[in-house]
């Protein structure tokens, strides 16, 4: 897996951000906004209509969100570019896909910037297999994602993570 597939590119999404996700009304979000339902602010065409001034307008939640790639990952590898406008039949699935990708590429994240600290090659090798498990032999599809136990996943990565903890004060060897 390449990082630029961890990097967001909102023009290949079909906003699932402003759809999937919900928010309260705070100091983050000017308004209520229920999971499944789109954004006050979304336009047809799937652009965010008060983009240039979202933190004026109360949304600086949106200015600080990141899907680190998730939304145009589901909607090119999982849905080959279809969207849920266009097929609102779609908008459940593109939604637990877009969950459970946001999920993945976190652990990815994750995984990646503890491959940077300096652990032994017996630890490294134990993050390369994790990063394998989290990315397929070939193009990722919904059926791969949807077959991943995510919770147990984010159990081992997270206990994983925690146990470098020790390791990295005996300065990284295992």
């Amino acid at each position: 897996m390449t990082l630029d597939l961890l990097q967001d590119d909102c023009r290949q999404c079909a906003a699932l951000c402003c759809v999937a996700l919900a928010f309260d009304k705070s100091l983050q979000f000017a308004s209520d906004k229920d999971a499944g339902v789109p954004c006050q602010n979304l336009t047809p065409d799937m652009r965010c209509g008060i983009h240039a001034k979202l933190a004026e307008a109360g949304y600086p939640g949106c200015v600080a969100f990141t899907c680190h790639g998730a939304g145009q990952r589901v909607v090119q590898d999982c849905f080959d570019g279809r969207d849920w406008r266009s097929d609102p039949a779609l908008l459940p699935r593109m939604m637990d896909s877009f969950q459970a990708m946001r999920k993945l590429h976190a652990l990815i994240l994750l995984l990646t910037e503890a491959s940077r600290l300096p652990l032994s090659d017996s630890y490294q090798d134990i993050i390369d297999q994790h990063l394998a498990r989290l990315s397929p032999d070939g193009p990722i599809t919904e059926d791969w994602l949807n077959d991943r136990d995510m919770p147990a996943l984010e159990k081992e990565v997270h206990q994983f993570l925690r146990s470098l903890a020790p390791a990295l004060q005996e300065g990284g060897r295992s």
